[in-house]
């Protein structure tokens, strides 16, 4: 009997969760690959120095490449998009110490019922731990620059017509912004005035501030410096566009709301009946446990949780 379960429930589950990924990755790089290719056709050279911002950097070289397979490095830019002055070496420490105690934790409270996945489960959760307020406060920072930008390009446009230069309207409107987004353009300004080109500044930019929106803007001042036009136009413009973007973005969350809370519900529901059961009938899953097959069957249902979870989040995460 475990021998047929193992042979049918674990390849069809491992098939069509890699499948859906994989599905899922092709999608996206065939979108920007079609991109990057329109990019490279045209004969404008501005055109051509739009592909690693309008693009994802770390997707398309192989320096992002091994940054995604180096923790240190992807903890280093999460640590600079999110404010902090935090170390990766820091980060990895609390995190390795956090699942040490995590494990011996669970060698004594047995929360899963067995030793050995009690302690794994506990090593992992406390583990990623030290992350939730480093990611925390990197989406809360983001957030802020995304909502302050519509403003700040609104007074940088307002500048570039009553007669200032981009650079100098551009460091009127970093000076005057709160942080985070006057912080992140006065390094522009540094940069720029310390004499890397503007194209390269608006790309770093773009990496320690990885937003759509941020994106079309540096992409409409290099289109503008290599073709000219009226760039004061079209910075009022994309703030109107942003705003739009927002007050879509909330209509979306209303009506995806149900079914957010539904995903978080059917996940919570089988842990709750599980520790109420624990804390009630403990012999009730015992014997589950102390059984082979059981045992499997607690590890499917929580595989099975958690990737059921991670598909009702994809299915209501709407892109805006």
């Amino acid at each position: 009997m475990l021998t047929i379960i193992l042979l049918t429930f674990v390849p069809v589950f491992g098939v069509v969760l890699v499948s859906v990924l994989m599905l899922n990755r092709y999608l996206s790089a065939r979108q920007r690959t079609a991109m990057a290719g329109a990019l490279r056709e045209t004969r404008m050279p501005a055109a051509r120095q739009l592909i690693p911002i309008l693009m994802d950097p770390r997707k398309i070289a192989l320096s992002g490449f091994l940054a995604r397979l180096n923790p240190s490095r992807r903890l280093e830019m999460w640590i600079r998009q999110a404010g902090l002055s935090w170390t990766p070496k820091g980060v990895l420490a609390a995190m390795g110490i956090c699942a040490l105690c995590g494990a011996l934790l669970g060698m004594r409270l047995r929360v899963l019922l067995l030793p050995a996945l009690s302690s794994i489960a506990l090593a992992v959760a406390m583990g990623l731990a030290p992350l939730v307020p480093l990611l925390s406060k990197r989406r809360k920072r983001l957030r802020e620059f995304e909502r302050q930008l519509p403003d700040a390009l609104d007074f940088l446009a307002r500048a570039m017509r009553a007669g200032h230069a981009f650079s100098t309207g551009m460091k009127i409107m970093a000076d005057e912004s709160p942080d985070p987004l006057g912080r992140e353009f006065r390094k522009l300004c540094g940069e720029h005035n310390l004499g890397a080109p503007l194209p390269d500044a608006l790309e770093a930019l773009v990496l320690r501030v990885p937003l759509l929106d941020l994106q079309f803007f540096a992409a409409a001042v290099i289109m503008q410096r290599q073709t000219g036009g009226n760039l004061s136009e079209v910075l009022l413009k994309l703030a109107r566009v942003i705003r739009e973007r927002f007050a879509l973005r909330g209509k979306v969350r209303a009506a995806s709301a149900h079914g957010r809370m539904t995903g978080l519900v059917l996940t919570a529901m089988p842990a709750i009946m599980a520790i109420f059961l624990m804390l009630t009938s403990p012999q009730y899953l015992r014997l589950l446990a102390r059984d082979p097959l059981g045992r499997y069957l607690i590890l499917g249902a929580v595989a099975g949780q958690i990737a059921g979870y991670m598909c009702i989040r994809k299915i209501v995460d709407f892109e805006v």
